[in-house]
């Protein structure tokens, strides 16, 4: 079993471009990657928002013709960190399902996690992708809860584990992985844990695979694309600027035109006033 680092085409972009530049956006490929490695037989994930990687698991699912259970779990209300919202969210995830990814074993569940955690049974998760709030406890409490849900060898993914912004999920994953000496840690886009609290099998097979380079790749990955779509985004900056430019010489261009034919009509208006100066005189 060797480890592909795959050139992704996400089509969930297609409805919702947002999603190129979404916090969660450097790990996806990694995210991809990992459902192909593992294929795991079912993923929940706590907190989904617009789906940039519920969307992930499924397009490899998708792509390599995976009948992985996929499954988000989310309030769909937003919280206090990341804001409050109405159905445009839901409805936006829906839609890109309905697009792209309706044959797929995917689910959406709309419960609190704890409340969602009685409709997921003991030792039936491969992968665990925790993303809810961001507070030490909401963290804490969320780990605790679904680990009995994870299957033995499972895995745990935390987001936001190297926030600049402080969140208690970086003090969290500080500790944790101080508990369990299995994991890695990604340090782009936010920070990505890796956990592997119930065993090493996996944990082995990707330091076989010379994982801790494979970080390495997937940041610089993170960080190209993220600079190539600030390239785009400056060559459209500069193109409507010149349009402006040119719009606006164009506009300059016909006010000089309007001022030269009122210079002219001032003309004849003198040469009018002239000749009947002198019609006067006569």
């Amino acid at each position: 079993m060797e480890w592909h680092i795959n050139n992704t085409v996400f089509e969930s972009d297609n409805i919702n471009s947002g999603l190129k530049v979404s916090p969660w956006v450097g790990h996806r490929q990694f995210a991809y990657d990992l459902i192909e490695f593992i294929k795991p037989g079912r993923v929940v994930e706590l907190g989904t928002h617009y789906g940039c990687s519920f969307f992930s698991f499924l397009q490899c699912c998708k792509d390599h013709n995976l009948n992985s259970e996929i499954i988000a779990i989310d309030s769909w209300e937003g919280d206090e960190q990341a804001g409050f919202y109405g159905e445009e969210v839901l409805d936006t995830v829906k839609k890109t399902i309905n697009e792209y990814f309706k044959n797929q074993n995917g689910h959406l569940i709309r419960k609190y996690f704890q409340d969602a955690c009685l409709d997921i049974e003991d030792n039936s998760i491969d992968i665990l992708h925790i993303d809810g709030l961001h507070t030490y406890d909401a963290v804490s409490r969320d780990f605790q809860q679904w680990l009995p849900k994870l299957k033995e060898n499972g895995i745990i993914l935390f987001h936001d584990v190297a926030s600049k912004l402080g969140y208690g999920t970086n003090k969290f994953w500080n500790e944790i992985r101080e508990q369990y000496p299995f994991h890695f840690t990604f340090e782009h886009s936010w920070g990505l844990g890796v956990l592997f609290p119930k065993g090493s099998e996996h944990y082995k097979e990707l330091m076989e695979q010379n994982f801790e380079d494979k970080i390495l790749i997937y940041k610089y990955l993170a960080e190209y694309q993220l600079e190539h779509i600030q390239l785009v985004d400056h060559i459209k900056m500069v193109e409507e600027r010149d349009k402006s430019i040119e719009s606006m010489d164009s506009m300059i261009k016909e006010r000089d035109k309007l001022i030269e034919s009122m210079d002219d009509m001032i003309k004849e208006r003198d040469k009018s006033i002239e000749s009947m100066d002198s019609m006067i005189k006569e």
